[in-house]
């Protein structure tokens, strides 16, 4: 089970480090104690990742970019390549609802997936649909299609968040009938692409009040946090709950 947390822009480099070792501290006290801990992913802003990585127990918490360039290299300023992420993060975040409605198309994601999986990173495809209703199964699983095209999912992993941009930052998550619906669906998806132990998270307004009606459904493999990844206690009682379904 995975706890994906997307800090965005949020944390200064002293805050993310402090908000780590308390992280670290709760994982360590609970697995003293025996309790089964979920795959945690944090993924801070990028001045923060070399401080983290010189900090981080990587049987702990394991660290993940919130973008690449899907070039290695050239006149890009502002820009990352995913070579440069390679020592620093195992993830990277690519298609965030975010990025796409910032203007990010099909083709870039699709070609930003192609360019983590070469550096031997593990792309967090992000797809979703814009708004719920008529045609919502059908952008979702197009996204998936184009995010995948150039990569060969028998053979590269790839952990997919399905993500409706109506609900993220909103007051309430999507419905967890929804939730399974629309992964079931992807799921079988990406069997059919060449996936063959496909994972899917969910993402979207997930807190420790309401976390538990998405790790009772057994066709998801974790969720993603944001806000709530925030406070390093909050954040500890969300894995609690996590791990009582692990």
């Amino acid at each position: 089970m995975y706890l994906l947390a997307n800090w965005k822009m949020h944390t200064t480099v002293g805050r993310a480090v402090a908000l780590v070792q308390a992280i670290q501290r709760g994982l360590q006290e609970r697995a003293s104690r025996g309790q089964p801990l979920p795959t945690v992913i944090v993924c801070p802003p990028f001045v923060s990742l070399a401080p983290l990585r010189a900090i981080v127990d990587p049987r702990l918490v394991r660290l993940g970019a919130q973008n690449c360039h899907w070039q290695q290299e050239g006149p890009h300023t502002g820009e990352i390549s995913p070579l440069m992420l390679v020592g620093l993060a195992q993830y990277v975040l690519v298609g965030h609802s975010e990025r796409r409605a910032a203007g990010e198309s099909d083709e870039q994601i699709a070609s930003k997936v192609a360019a983590a999986a070469a550096a031997g990173l593990t792309p967090v495809l992000f797809v979703g649909e814009d708004q719920p209703g008529a045609g919502a199964r059908s952008q979702t699983e197009q996204r998936l299609v184009h995010g995948t095209s150039r990569i060969d999912l028998g053979r590269q992993a790839v952990l997919i968040v399905y993500e409706p941009a109506w609900a993220i930052g909103a007051d309430r998550a999507a419905g967890a009938e929804h939730v399974r619906e629309m992964v079931a669906g992807l799921k079988g998806l990406l069997r059919r692409l060449g996936a063959s132990e496909p994972e899917v998270i969910y993402g979207g307004t997930v807190n420790k009040e309401n976390i538990e009606q998405f790790t009772r459904l057994d066709v998801l493999d974790g969720v993603g946090a944001t806000r709530a990844s925030l406070d390093a206690q909050g954040f500890l009682s969300m894995i609690d709950r996590v791990a009582g379904f692990s």
